[in-house]
């Protein structure tokens, strides 16, 4: 009967295995060249950062030196000059270019009406010329508390105290039908009163700062008077003088 057991009522029953035959999970492994790649690209992106910083260090060190802003309002003085002694217009000018001769004429008025009416307030060199970060000119005196005097007549509207021009004085003026507004700072001495009226070159007040030595560009401290015109008290509303000073 061999191996056949069906008669003792048993059956062959199928060999049941412990591990159910299921699909295996690929593993995944970090391969050597994949490593080198991002190494390359952490470094990749940091060389290109280090670059980006020393561009920046250089354009700073390069606008320090060569002050573009300086040079090209000076250059637009010039203009301004030029179409105030000439009394013509400037407005789209091709020689002057479309936003110069926007800037220009904000005050042409002033220059054409104004031109050659006002004196220079003080007896001695301009060390610091008018530009966008100095809206005003300083005239160092050739000896110190030199006299300073009232640019044209006019009535004396202010007079007060900084941190910055030390005492100041500002007179408001009536020229060729123009309201005008000369301010004076960097004072040691104020001569006149408030509403007091003034006639030109008038003693006003006396040049103030270090007396050991006069104000150049290197020596911001020392004695000067600090001038500007406006066409309006308040400070951002500046003329350069030069261009009205006889």
């Amino acid at each position: 009967m061999g191996n056949d057991i069906t008669y003792l009522g048993i059956t062959n029953e199928p060999e049941i295995s412990s591990k159910e035959n299921k699909p295996k999970k690929k593993k995944f492994k970090t391969r050597k060249h994949n490593i080198d790649v991002s190494k390359f690209i952490s470094n990749t992106k940091n060389s290109l950062l280090n670059k980006k910083v020393i561009l920046f260090i250089l354009v700073i060190c390069l606008l320090y030196i060569l002050k573009p802003i300086t040079f090209l309002r000076n250059k637009l003085d010039e203009k301004r000059e030029y179409y105030a002694q000439n009394y013509s217009s400037p407005t789209f000018s091709s020689d002057l270019g479309i936003v110069d001769s926007i800037i220009y004429m904000t005050g042409i008025n002033y220059y054409k009406n104004c031109k050659d009416t006002l004196i220079t307030p003080a007896n001695g060199d301009i060390t610091y010329r008018y530009d966008l970060s100095h809206q005003g000119i300083d005239i160092a005196c050739y000896t110190y508390q030199d006299s300073v005097l009232a640019a044209a007549d006019g009535y004396v509207c202010y007079i007060g105290h900084s941190e910055k021009y030390d005492n100041e004085i500002m007179i408001k003026h009536e020229i060729n039908g123009m309201i005008l507004y000369t301010f004076y700072g960097n004072l040691s001495v104020v001569n006149v009163t408030n509403n007091q009226y003034v006639t030109q070159g008038q003693n006003i007040a006396l040049e103030g700062g270090n007396p050991e030595k006069a104000a150049s560009l290197m020596e911001p401290d020392g004695h000067h008077v600090h001038f500007e015109v406006r066409k309006e008290m308040k400070n951002n509303s500046t003329l350069n003088p030069v261009l009205l000073i006889k």
